[in-house]
């Protein structure tokens, strides 16, 4: 009895000393990842594996706008495995983008971003390497090609007629100017991308636009794969959504692109999806880049170019009309300067710009007010570097705060009010360059189509301020028309608004 009562406490003992082992190397481990890189920049401190997630319990504006005040403009943070950066204010954005554009123009590799984009194969999230590099250029030169000067203007000014329509049959009734905005710009780029013009209420463009709204929608806040890799192994409903969503998107576009192979000819590129056939013609007769310009990442740059273009100017437009009708008397003034330059004889063409100084400086506010995109694109290191004496680790997020530049009382006066003086100079002349102004980002990863964005974005907005006037809806004059969604990493968009749109005599 002794000796089973002596080998008893031994197990017992043995027991213990296991447990309190597994106790101490879980401890450990936890207490592990909270450990910083060497001389990374400072920040929340965070808790053990989950590290700073449940401090992201609002906006990341408003969040890192708090975090500044604590750790300065470049702070730290762990979010479950991911080491991050936050850089803030323009000095150290542009520093990082401008002076150190290449350690600074990788993206981050996340579960989500690959699933959705086919192993990064689209330029938005693409890793920075030479084919990124080549879908790029071709990028740049399609959109240089198509979507500027007289071949914007031609695209638009047939595609207004059919929009002044649309517009009629909602006189007197109050309408969400959205769907009106996302019509023009689905049917422009369209014929821009795959050469075909729709009619405005042609199912294909009313299913596209339906499934990008309810796919932004979906995403929320993002995917919690991208915070613990090991869940992008667990099942969940979400991630089967969004996957519909894009695989419904690529059937329409591929549908669109479908007759492009049999009827191109090399050297005759009358649409976008035509040039980048174009390019990948002329691999296949040198015998190079080939494997850069398969047939799956020429859809993707298509994709790109033709989903990006919709989205971005979409969202603009519906943060200036809402703008337009929340402040009546900056509405005035812009139309009067239409009136006295262009008139109601003609469409606004792109040499108006420069002799539009007050609609430039409105439009121009617009994009700093609204802050679309308060945070850019998560951009990371491709290699390591240090930033104002700070080490950022290979592969380490890096986020650009462009927020923190836009609404910086150092920078501007006011920042929290709508002014379209934000952009006049002394001399009545437009800023269109301020130092803390950044809305389409910079370097390597700059918006691939800025310099389209302006442009459209200039032609529509004094288009509708040319034609009409917007009041709010009798009965709701109180109520704010610039809320916005909450907890969304889609950015600053809306909450849908309706408004009155009515023709100007």
């Amino acid at each position: 009895m002794i000796d089973l009562l002596g080998d008893s406490s031994l197990v017992q003992v043995n027991g213990l000393t296991i447990t309190v082992t597994l106790g101490v190397v879980a401890i450990s481990l936890a207490l592990w990842t909270m450990v910083r890189p060497r001389n990374f920049p400072p920040g929340p401190r965070g808790l053990p594996i989950v590290g700073s997630l449940f401090s992201l319990n609002d906006n990341l504006e408003k969040i890192f706008t708090g975090w500044i005040k604590q750790y300065g403009d470049i702070f730290g943070f762990k979010l479950g495995e991911h080491w991050m950066v936050v850089l803030n204010h323009q000095e150290i954005i542009k520093e990082a983008l401008l002076k150190q554009s290449v350690q600074f123009a990788g993206r981050p590799r996340s579960p989500s971003a690959e699933w959705m984009t086919d192993g990064y194969k689209d330029i938005a999230f693409g890793m920075y390497g030479e084919t990124w590099k080549l879908h790029r250029k071709l990028g740049h030169t399609s959109l240089r090609h198509f979507a500027t000067g007289e071949a914007l203007q031609k695209l638009l000014s047939t595609t207004f007629p059919k929009l002044e329509v649309e517009v009629a049959k909602t006189a007197g009734k109050p309408v969400d100017p959205k769907n009106i905005i996302s019509l023009l710009l689905n049917n422009v780029l369209s014929e821009m991308c795959f050469g075909k013009r729709f009619e405005m209420h042609d199912p294909k463009v009313l299913e596209f636009i339906k499934l990008n709204d309810e796919m932004n929608a979906e995403i929320g806040m993002g995917f919690p794969e991208d915070v613990f890799s090991i869940l992008q192994y667990v099942p969940y409903k979400k991630r089967d959504i969004i996957r519909g969503f894009m695989n419904k998107i690529k059937e329409l576009v591929i549908e669109q692109i479908g007759d492009h192979k049999e009827t191109h000819t090399q050297g005759e590129v009358t649409d976008i999806y035509h040039l980048l056939l174009d390019a990948q013609e002329k691999a296949m007769a040198e015998d190079s880049n080939m494997e850069k310009l398969s047939d799956e990442h020429l859809l993707w740059t298509i994709m790109d170019i033709f989903s990006a273009g919709i989205q971005t100017s979409t969202d603009t437009l519906y943060w200036a009309l809402a703008l337009m009708t929340e402040h009546p008397e900056i509405a005035d003034r812009v139309r009067k300067e239409i009136d006295d330059v262009i008139g109601g004889d003609r469409i606004p063409v792109i040499e108006d710009r420069g002799s539009l100084p007050y609609a430039e400086a409105t439009l121009y506010e617009v994009l700093r007010y609204s802050s679309i995109a308060p945070i850019l694109l998560p951009h990371a290191t491709t290699c390591d570097t240090t930033l104002r004496g700070h080490a950022i680790p290979k592969g380490t997020t890096v986020m650009m705060n462009v927020y923190s530049m836009h609404f910086d009382p150092r920078e501007w006066k006011d920042p929290e009010n709508f002014c379209p003086e934000h952009f006049l100079a002394e001399n009545g002349k437009v800023r269109d360059h301020p130092p803390s102004f950044l809305p389409f980002g910079a370097g390597r990863r700059v918006c691939l189509g800025e310099a389209v964005a302006k442009a459209d974005l200039f032609l529509i907005f004094t288009w509708f301020m040319q034609n009409y006037t917007f009041s709010k809806v009798p009965g709701k004059e109180s109520e704010s028309l610039t809320n916005m969604i909450p907890m969304s990493a889609a950015g600053r968009l809306l909450v849908p608004y309706e408004i009155m749109i009515n023709k100007r005599e």
